[in-house]
């Protein structure tokens, strides 16, 4: 995923300051061959005041003609071949299947307890995929019951789908206790922004409410589900139903034991990492778990800053 070395065209260093947010926005998908549509670009500016139209000339008749090439109505660096088209589009087609089955999938994750909210995060959430991708969630869960909640779920997926995770990959887990996610930079602003709701729209309503702060990256970001009421949100849970404060309790100390056991047992299983790195690709919190193998965001950053460091752009990328 590192940066090819390219041959910057001397126009790079006269454009203006907001022709340099838009070659900002296309060398970040560069970095995986993907080619953008103007209303994608838009989406993505760090800057208000241009409209898709103004964005589209810009583009095709700007100074960024120079730089920027285009097919149809695709947009993207010299740095990717034609090519990358033609695999964005069969991309899309395996997608559009892969889709149907990731709506299936998570409407049954949706059934596990303490689960609030499914979304779909990873390179399917931008409507991409390719056979050897998997399909990744992104799971909300009741406040207190993160732990158990995963466990369950990934119990499930050892015993029933012998730990075969191309179709149930769950990486991800938030708590509705704290939905602010700390770490901000371009990185995971972009995975925020694209997550798609596909089990209980009003939790994943709450829960970008609670990460309005992309609008700092990207200001011309909405969701449209945000202002709509979503599904009505059950109250499952047996401690709900039984409304015994002492089974409440009992559940808090089984969540807080579980997690305990998970952060022992990446310890061990991944004791070659220094303690940085495994609490940064297992995060074992309260109110969040993440279990990456591969630091990608890191790679994706570095890829990044070396990229505007090759066209001579400076700029916060990152916002922490």
């Amino acid at each position: 995923m590192s940066a090819p070395a390219v041959q910057v065209p001397r126009s790079v260093h006269s454009l203006l300051t907001h022709e340099q947010s838009v070659l900002r926005v296309l060398l970040y998908f560069d970095i995986f061959y993907h080619p953008l549509t103007a209303e994608e670009i838009f989406s993505f500016l760090p800057f208000r005041g241009i409209s898709i139209l103004e964005l589209t000339d810009l583009l095709r008749y700007g100074t960024l003609k120079r730089i920027v090439k285009s097919r149809g109505r695709f947009f993207f660096l010299p740095s990717a071949s034609d090519s990358c088209i033609e695999n964005r589009l069969t991309k899309e087609r395996f997608a559009a299947r892969r889709l149907r089955i990731a709506a299936l999938v998570a409407h049954f994750i949706g059934l596990f307890p303490f689960v609030q909210a499914v979304m779909l995060s990873g390179e399917l959430s931008k409507g991409i995929a390719s056979k050897e991708s998997d399909i990744d969630f992104a799971v909300v869960t009741r406040a207190r019951r993160l732990w158990i909640c995963r466990t369950i779920l990934i119990l499930f997926k050892k015993v029933f789908l012998l730990n075969n995770k191309k179709y149930f990959c769950l990486n991800h887990f938030i708590s509705e206790e704290d939905l602010s996610v700390e770490i901000r930079n371009i990185y995971s602003a972009t995975e925020i922004a694209t997550l798609k709701p596909l089990w209980n729209r009003e939790s994943y309503a709450k829960y970008m409410r609670a990460n309005l702060w992309i609008r700092d990256f990207f200001p011309n970001w909405e969701s449209v589900i945000l202002g709509q009421p979503g599904e009505k949100n059950t109250e499952r849970g047996v401690e709900r139903r039984s409304g015994r404060h002492l089974l409440a309790r009992i559940l808090d100390r089984l969540d807080s034991w579980l997690m305990i056991r998970w952060r022992e047992l990446w310890q061990r299983r991944y004791a070659h990492l220094s303690d940085e790195e495994r609490r940064h690709k297992f995060r074992c919190e309260r109110s969040i778990s993440t279990a990456y193998g591969e630091d990608y965001q890191h790679k994706i950053l570095a890829s990044y800053s070396l990229r505007l460091r090759q066209y001579g752009i400076s700029g916060p990328e990152q916002r922490n």
